[in-house]
Formats: structure tokens, sequence, C-alpha cells
């Protein structure tokens, strides 16, 4: 009952409070248009905010930056249904049937559809971050460093073996970050490292610059190489089509419930991310479905499924950011650098010492999850005409925002330096398909981890047993372990079984 009075508390301040509102109103915006232009997505959207929002107070910051996270979300379904051009990576999974159900003249039921069970899905993975948060964060206050150190590498081996098949990228690109992440002074011995002689290395590189280089510039980069879609038209549909019908909800309740719950607990798990989300939530539903011979081909529950999974796994994300200060997407290592911006720690004792700033964020969340629904439906021309927009001049204002915003938190331009090269590196990095997520999460957990490590060890006198004679650290490293191992270890062991039987 506490954590429902300070929840409701939280939404009637957010509502009641005009900053709130325009902050939540400008961030959802933001997200659908991103959402809804092929080559950027939720990532790319909260970094380009970044210089923007910082100037802002704590919780009109957060507000809007993560309205830009779950308006991408919701808006990434616009394309893929009409066009059968996915926004973002989690909506290729919504193509399937939305597209299909577009051709046959059902475009606008396809939409209605894909906005309410994107308000369930984010309903429902709102739940679950209130609930567990309060939960996780007070069990969480028993972690001392050990245990928070052995969380770390948890995360950071999930990190290297979820979401990519080839591990090895993964490792090197966690590599380059945890290398990132020590340039500056040593945090123990207060010596310099990997500056090469530059004062303006020596506090270590914002990470706002490798965010907005990496993910900002050089997701543009990239979507530049790509071919504007020719004007072939939208699917047809009239704004009183895209009000649900409740014969269809009724219809598919289970794939919206399946959906919402594998897209929570998925996006619990550190860079499993909202992709792999959708494609279990879809998986699922097929396997439930009576007649799964019309997945494919224009199947209610193929796009209620993957809605529902990828707006309540954005949620799921949020719990181990807020709770352990350990972000569960590279989205999520976005808004951890927000946080850190406006004076911000996350983690457990975040409940304890900023309670007021906790829940009236979350009420935003709740608020910006109803306003979506109606701006989604109302903006559903203007989203869909993005995507004919020449990308060129698009991205040129975008860019140009970008650098004032930047050159704006110090006035520096071997600030802008930086961020361009960052550009150039998540350019180059995608192009080679090396994954991005290991190197962000390295950039932000690595000083964590090497200060919690370093700590332990004196404390200790340098004694390793440290880390193994806890409980709880030494089962997360036994869990990291078996982590690395099982990818390699498991087809091995299926392959015997199976040769065995034979």
């Amino acid at each position: 009952m506490e954590t429902l009075a300070l929840l409701g508390h939280g939404i009637a301040n957010a509502a009641t409070d005009p900053a709130m509102l325009l902050a939540i109103t400008l961030g959802a915006f933001v997200g659908l248009l991103i959402g809804a232009l092929p080559g950027l997505g939720p990532t790319a959207g909260v970094a380009i905010m970044l210089p923007v929002a910082v100037g802002f107070e704590p919780t009109v910051a957060l507000a809007m930056l993560a309205g830009v996270y779950y308006g991408a979300m919701f808006g990434g379904a616009v394309t893929s249904i009409l066009l059968g051009i996915p926004g973002d990576a989690p909506s290729v999974m919504t193509v399937l049937d939305g597209y299909p159900l577009a051709k046959q003249g059902q475009a606008g039921r396809a939409l209605g559809l894909a906005t309410y069970a994107s308000f369930i899905g984010g309903l429902i993975g709102l739940l679950g971050l209130t609930l567990m948060a309060q939960l996780v964060s007070s069990y969480a206050l028993m972690f001392g460093p050990t245990e928070m150190t052995a969380l770390m590498v948890l995360s950071l081996s999930l990190v290297t073996v979820l979401g990519t098949e080839d591990h090895l990228k993964s490792f090197l690109s966690l590599a380059l970050g945890l290398w990132i992440g020590m340039i500056g002074l040593d945090q123990i011995m207060g010596g310099p490292r990997f500056t090469f002689g530059s004062m303006f290395l020596l506090d270590g590189l914002d990470f706002s610059l490798i965010a907005v280089g990496m993910f900002g510039l050089g997701q543009m980069f990239m979507a530049l190489e790509e071919q504007t879609p020719d004007a072939i038209g939208a699917a047809s549909y009239s704004y009183r089509s895209m009000m649900p019908k409740w014969r269809d909800l009724i219809a598919t309740r289970g794939s919206l419930g399946i959906g919402s719950l594998i897209g929570f607990l998925v996006g619990v798990l550190p860079g499993a991310g909202a992709t792999a989300a959708t494609m279990m939530a879809y998986g699922a539903a097929k396997k439930m479905s009576k007649e799964p011979e019309k997945f494919g081909k224009g199947a209610l529950d193929g796009v209620a499924a993957p809605e529902a999974a990828n707006n309540s796994a954005s949620y799921g994300a949020m719990v181990t950011l807020f709770t352990l200060g350990v972000p569960g997407s590279a989205t999520t290592a976005v808004l951890l650098a927000g946080l850190l911006m406006v004076g911000l720690q996350p983690g457990p004792r975040l409940f304890e010492e900023q309670g007021d700033f906790v829940w009236n964020l979350f009420g935003t969340f709740y608020i910006g999850n109803l306003v979506l629904v109606f701006m989604t439906i109302l903006l559903t021309p203007i989203l869909a005409a993005a995507i004919f927009v020449q990308r060129g001049l698009l991205f040129a204002g975008v860019i140009g925002i970008v650098i004032y915003g930047i050159y704006g938190i110090d006035l520096d331009l071997s600030a802008i330096a930086v961020m361009a090269g960052f550009g150039v590196l998540g350019y180059v990095m995608e192009k080679l398909k090396y994954p991005a997520v290991p190197l962000i999460m390295g950039v932000v957990l690595g000083p964590l981890l090497e200060l919690g490590v370093r700590r332990a060890l004196i404390a200790s006198g340098g004694d390793v047993a440290v880390f193994y004679q806890h409980p709880i650290s030494a089962t997360l490293l036994v869990a990291s372990v078996v982590a690395v191992v099982l990818p390699y270890v498991g087809p091995l062991l299926s392959g015997r079984l199976r040769a065995a039987k034979i």
C-alpha cells in the first residue's frame, strides 16, 4: 500500500507540473519521430537529446529522456505497418503481419491494435518496474563492495554473450570500452593514465560525448548510406478505423499477456534487449495460437505480441538501472549518463535519499504511456510522411542542434572533435559488425568495477578470496562463468547427446 501511495503522489505531482507535462510531450514527440525514421532508434534518440536535457531540473530532464525512449517504441510500428519499413530493430517482427494486414486494406485496424498493444505492454512493464524497484532496492542494500563488483562482472558477462552471435567481437568491443573508461586520472593513486599529455583528457572522457557520437552521429552516418524509399504511398486508413475494436482486444488477450510478460523479463536481463524480446514473444504467440498458419500473412496476434513485448522490455531494462545502478541496455546506459550529469547516483540508496525524485519520475512514465496513445493516433500521417524527407537535410539540422548542445556544456571545441571521433568509431563498428553495447557498458561500468576491485583488495590486504567468501558474490561470479562458458560448451554437449542417441 505504501508503494501505491507513493506512486499516486508521484503521478499527481507530474500531472500538475507544467514543466513535467511539457517535457513528457516533447520527449514523446521526438521519440515517435525517431522511432519512425529507419536507421535510428531509441538509443540514438536519447543520446541526441542528452545535451539538451541536462540543462533542466533533474526530474524534467529525465522525464524528457525517458519520453524519447518509450516514444520510440511506439513510433516504430507506424512505418512498419503502413510501409513495411521497420523504424528500428524491435519493429522488424511487427512488419511480418502488420504490413500484410495493411495490404489487405486493414491498415487502420493494425495501427489501432499496435497502439493498444504498446499501451498495455507499457502499462504491465510499468507495474513490474514499480513493484520490483521497491523490492529489489530494499534487498540491494545488503550488497557490499564485493557483491556490487560481482554484479557488475555478471552484467558485463551477459552483455557479451546475449544479443550477438560473434562473442569474440563482443569481448573486443568490451575491452575497448574498459580501456576508454580508464582514460584520465587514476581513481586511487591520482596519476594520469592514457592522457597522452592532453589536459582535456585529465578528467576522463565525458560519457555524453561517447553516447552522442556513437549512437547519434554513428547511426545517422549509417542511415545516410541507405536509400530513402520511393514515395510508393502509405496504405490508406482513417482515424475511425484506428480505434481498437473490442473483439480484436479480446481475441489477442493471450498474446498481449505473454508478450508483455516476456518483454519485461527479457528486458531485465542486461544485454538481451527489446529485439530479442519481440522475437521470443512472436514465437510464443505463434505456438499458443490455434491458427499458427496465419502468422506472416496478417495475424492480429503477430502484431499484438511483439508490440506489447518491446514496450514492456523498455521498462524492464530500467529495473536494474534505478535499483542497482547497472544499466540493462544501451539506452538505459545513456539514461544513466543523464542521471549522473544532473547529479544523481542510481542505486538502492536513490530510493532512500531521493524518493521524491524517483516517484515523480515514475509518475511521468504513467502519464507518458497514456499521452502516447493519443499522440500516436493523431500524428500517424506525419510519422508516415517523415520517412520520405531527405535525410541529408533532416540530419544536418539534427547534427547542428547536437553540436550546439555539446559545445554549450563546457564551451570547448575539443568536445566536438571527440564527439565526431566517436561518431566515426560507431560507424566503423557498425560496418564491421562489432556490437556497440559492450563498449558502452564497458565505459559506464568499467571505472566502477575497477574501483570496487581495488578497494576490496586494499581492504583485504590483497587477498582475492574476499570475492568468493561471501555467498552472494560467489554465486554471481559462478553465474558469470556459466554465462561466458555455456555458449561454447552447450553446443558440444548437445552434439554428443544426439550422437549418443543415434
